[in-house]
């Protein structure tokens, strides 16, 4: 079985799986949520059931007396929008993991052992599914700055990523990721062919009074390699929620200052805010209709048959934003072929119901999504980088 990434057709809105196997062990890391339905078995056929496929794909386990528990390994936020967030109170467990009860698993609440947030937890919710994903967040906090003998339990631990000089905040750097660091350990597990390259949230963008969620998305490089001693990685994706142009002007300048540009490189780029203008300029796009140069460059570098995945409604040739068929049409000049641009909406059918995109990742790269059941395009050679090493971006907090 080989690890692979899942983005799942969720209309304007971002859940995606990464699922990594060594050694016939699976660690699932869910990147942010869009679950329209709180049930299984909706009956509107243009609508896929993400929370049936998450709960069939998740690892069980005994929790408590309960038995067969969903669980993931990680769940990563990239931001607090409603369709980054949306279904979380009502699918995923929230409080003391030794609380956890039948009642719940009949509810279908997948157990989170290990929640990823940036410091804008401690900022003001929008939404219901925000405010109790706040309220976790925080619940999870107090326990490992109380140094409580429970917080790194399964259901317990944290990863903040971004500094922002919060003082609630401040003395919880043991579990604290910012931008350059390599992360390699995900659930209290070290990965041997995984890690996560961190290149936003910066603190300054944390720092101003009123942040803008979409400023302070958090992005990073997922990276892997086929082996545990392979000297390329085999596959390059990368995640940035609703990060704009501004964001990646910021990340273009720190990893090239820092000479780090191994960590631009992609196979996979997941296009922020749904293929919106905002990746390319300021909208209305009709205003500011040429890409910012910053943001071309980062599309740049693509690695060879490369694919940009926009997980979005159906993209027409209308003023809609997001999705834009401007955005749509810059991608497309980048990664040649609009064969290599897949709308989560549109690219793989049964029937009416739109299909995950699903990348196995293999030696030569990460192998095309099945066009239908039982069948798959035969992957193409990937250019493979070399491995990066770390370097002194990230030493201190910027």
């Amino acid at each position: 079985m080989n690890s692979k990434i899942t983005y799942f057709p969720v209309d304007n809105g971002d859940t995606s799986l990464i699922s990594i196997v060594e050694e016939n062990l699976v660690t699932n890391i869910i990147v942010d949520c869009n679950i329209r339905e709180s049930s299984t078995g909706d009956t509107d056929l243009t609508k896929f059931d993400v929370k049936k496929a998450l709960i069939t794909s998740l690892k069980r386990k005994k929790v408590n007396d309960t038995h067969e528990v969903p669980y993931t390994d990680c769940f990563i936020l990239t931001h607090g929008d409603y369709d980054h967030l949306r279904g979380f109170e009502k699918n995923f467990y929230q409080g003391d993991p030794l609380n956890y009860k039948e009642k719940n698993k009949n509810n279908g609440e997948i157990l989170i052992n290990e929640l990823w947030f940036s410091p804008m937890v401690m900022g003001k919710s929008t939404t219901d599914d925000e405010d109790c994903f706040n309220k976790e967040a925080k619940r999870r906090i107090k326990l490992h700055k109380e140094n409580n003998s429970a917080k790194n339990n399964d259901g317990n631990r944290i990863i903040i990523v971004g500094y922002d000089d919060n003082e609630k905040l401040i003395e919880l750097d043991d579990v604290r990721k910012i931008p350059g660091n390599i992360v390699s350990v995900f659930n209290g597990q070290k990965l041997k062919t995984f890690s996560i390259f961190i290149h936003a949230p910066y603190k300054h963008q944390l720092s101003i009074s009123d942040p803008n969620k979409n400023h302070t998305s958090v992005v990073f490089q997922a990276r892997f390699k086929r082996f545990e001693n392979s000297t390329e990685f085999c596959t390059l994706a990368m995640f940035g929620g609703d990060s704009d142009h501004f964001s990646w002007d910021v990340i273009l300048e720190k990893t090239k200052k820092y000479k780090n540009e191994k960590a631009l490189e992609w196979d996979i780029f997941l296009a922020p805010h749904h293929c919106s203008w905002t990746f390319f300029n300021d909208t209305p796009q009709v205003d500011n209709p040429t890409p910012v140069d910053t943001s071309l460059q980062v599309l740049d570098y693509k690695r060879n048959g490369a694919k940009v995945i926009a997980s979005c409604k159906e993209i027409k040739n209308n003023d809609d934003n997001p999705p834009h068929f401007k955005a749509k049409e810059q991608y497309v000049k980048k990664v040649k072929d609009a064969a290599n641009f897949l709308n989560t909406a549109t690219h793989i059918k049964n029937g009416k119901t739109p299909q995950p995109i699903v990348f196995e990742i293999t030696s030569q790269g990460p192998m095309p999504p099945k066009k239908s059941e039982g069948s798959a395009i035969v992957a193409g050679t990937s250019s493979l980088g070399a491995l990066n090493q770390p370097s002194t971006y990230g030493s201190k907090p910027i």
